[in-house]
């Protein structure tokens, strides 16, 4: 390829380059600080086998930033070959390092620095169709493909919107045009959104039990050996992309939620993830192309140790349980919040509503009613339907439904007792819901509590931000209502007509406002990011407007 190339070339000089060396070493040191001018690249041989790219860059880093350090190693025992390139933000950040460093010893050895030529550019590849690229289709990915390496990135924990239907309709058994139509009741795009904040969280859950800091993705300083794999198509597993990336090196960790809508790559050599992210970034894997991401240093919480590594989590098991609650919570009938007129003489229960899945689309909900009317405090039985298309005017059950009860211990003590029992020839699939009940109890009872992380909840109102112009005030009210309370939800109108980008939502306790604020933090509803904070005391309309 064109690093070996490059190898070759760099690694003896030419005859010309030796006779100015010998004849004239004043004119060669012009010649070649020059060179360097042009390129800000040197070419370092001599080092020792034992050096890494750490000691590299930290001897080379004190004349100025680096834009990158490549060592390469032998494929054969991924041993450092006895050189390395370094590039320079600046060149004339490379012509002091060149002046300072060369013929001075490093780790028992005398650096010999030269002039690196240009880095070779990639060539170019036909495209997926069997035909040459056009200049425009060209030009566009060799700008993608030069802005992939960029520390600046949108969103780390990005995921395709399509990618997120295929696994929210191949986990729950649903046909995906159900999960995306109109007819199915409420908006698309609102269930959409929801499935993104389930699987968000869910992923982050997986990440954090396989040793992952989230809080580190927040850090700018990235790692050498670490790639974040994005826009994965939901047909591609594990295996595919231990063997997409394995051939560029030896692999370490490789974790990939059940979700399969991001995954985690860790090379064991810088230079191996290098050449795997300059040869991947944005190459197409089946009908998309997947995005490459260095990931922020420092994400493992320890090193790679092969005897307690599993390459294939059980934990992705019990995660249908968890996207359950994706389509439940976009389909349940108390999502639209009755708290407009609520009393202070009530608070929020969970576990008191059972998710019941595998109906047959005859039974109704006088049938459920006898059966779970078995246990007592049933409260409601409600079967989700949808439109028939065929028929105008009629509904078609939809396969599910909620039950609920006046308390948790109803509740289990009902799942309990009807989960496989056969209705209608359909053996039931019984799940509990993270929906809250509204029950009667103490205001007192948990006024100022801190909630279950340990932060304590500002208030009752949070304010919404980069709202696309699209959603209405009962988008909003649906999408947040799946994970709280409301009380009221204000979108603020333009003279104009339309809104202003930015919605109040009150919530009945703080507790759930907090629990909102900390869920759904990296949702994007109609492909916007959703900014969600505390709506302080002094926010008024004209500093929202302001700040947005």
């Amino acid at each position: 390829n064109a690093g070996n190339a490059e190898t070759e070339k760099e690694t003896k000089p030419s005859s010309a380059a030796l006779a100015r060396e010998n004849l004239d070493p004043v004119a060669a040191v012009a010649t070649a600080i020059s060179q360097i001018q042009d390129t800000g690249r040197l070419f370092v041989r001599n080092l020792p086998y034992l050096a890494t790219e750490e000691d590299m860059r930290s001897a080379f880093e004190k004349f100025g930033p680096l834009s990158e350090v490549h060592m390469p190693i032998s494929k054969d025992t991924k041993r450092p070959k006895g050189f390395a390139y370094v590039l320079y933000l600046l060149p004339e950040h490379a012509v002091n390092a060149y002046k300072a460093m060369d013929h001075k010893v490093f780790h028992g050895r005398i650096l010999h620095v030269l002039p690196g030529k240009e880095k070779p550019q990639p060539r170019e590849n036909e495209d997926g169709i069997g035909g040459f690229k056009s200049n425009v289709k060209k030009e566009r990915d060799a700008k993608k493909k030069a802005l992939a390496g960029s520390d600046f990135n949108w969103n780390s924990l990005y995921m395709s919107a399509d990618a997120v239907a295929d696994s929210i309709s191949e986990r729950l058994r649903i046909d995906k045009a159900d999960l995306l139509s109109a007819d199915s009741g409420g908006n698309p795009a609102v269930r959409l959104a929801l499935a993104e904040t389930h699987i968000i969280n869910d992923t982050k859950q997986y990440f954090e039990g396989h040793g992952i800091l989230l809080e580190n993705f927040g850090h700018q300083e990235r790692s050498d050996t670490v790639i974040l794999v994005k826009n994965i198509p939901h047909s591609v597993d594990e295996d595919e992309l231990r063997g997409l990336f394995g051939k560029f090196g030896e692999l370490g960790r490789v974790l990939m939620p059940s979700s399969r809508t991001i995954a985690i790559i860790e090379f064991f050599e810088p230079s191996e993830a290098r050449t795997a992210f300059r040869n991947l970034a944005y190459k197409r894997l089946k009908d998309a192309p997947i995005y490459l991401e260095r990931a922020p240093k420092d994400i493992f919480d320890a090193p790679f140790d092969p005897s307690k590594h599993i390459t294939r989590s059980s934990a992705g098991k019990d995660g249908s349980s968890q996207l359950d609650k994706i389509f439940e919570a976009s389909h349940d009938p108390t999502a639209e919040s009755k708290a407009e007129t609520a009393s202070g003489s009530t608070t929020n229960v969970a576990g008191c509503v059972l998710f019941v899945k595998n109906l047959d689309f005859g039974t109704t909900e006088d049938t459920l009613r006898q059966l779970f009317g078995g246990v007592d405090g049933l409260k409601s039985v409600v079967i989700r339907r949808k439109k028939d298309p065929k028929r105008p005017g009629k509904w078609l059950s939809m396969g599910f439904g909620f039950v609920e009860y006046n308390s948790p211990d109803a509740a289990r003590q009902a799942l309990k007792s009807f989960q496989g029992v056969e209705v209608d020839d359909h053996e039931l699939d019984i799940k509990l819901s993270d929906r809250l009940a509204k029950v009667e109890s103490n205001p007192d009872a948990t006024s100022g509590s801190a909630s279950a992380d340990g932060k304590k909840p500002k208030s009752t109102k949070l304010v919404i931000k980069n709202i696309p112009f699209e959603a209405t005030r009962k988008d909003i009210r649906d999408l947040v209502s799946a994970f709280g309370q409301t009380k009221s939800v204000r979108l603020p109108k333009k003279f104009t007509g339309g809104h202003r980008g930015f919605a109040f939502v009150e919530f009945l306790t703080p507790q759930e406002a907090q629990h909102v604020l900390d869920t759904m933090k990296d949702t994007h509803l109609y492909g916007r990011h959703l900014v969600i904070g505390w709506a302080e005391e002094d926010n008024s309309l004209q500093s929202i407007r302001e700040k947005v």
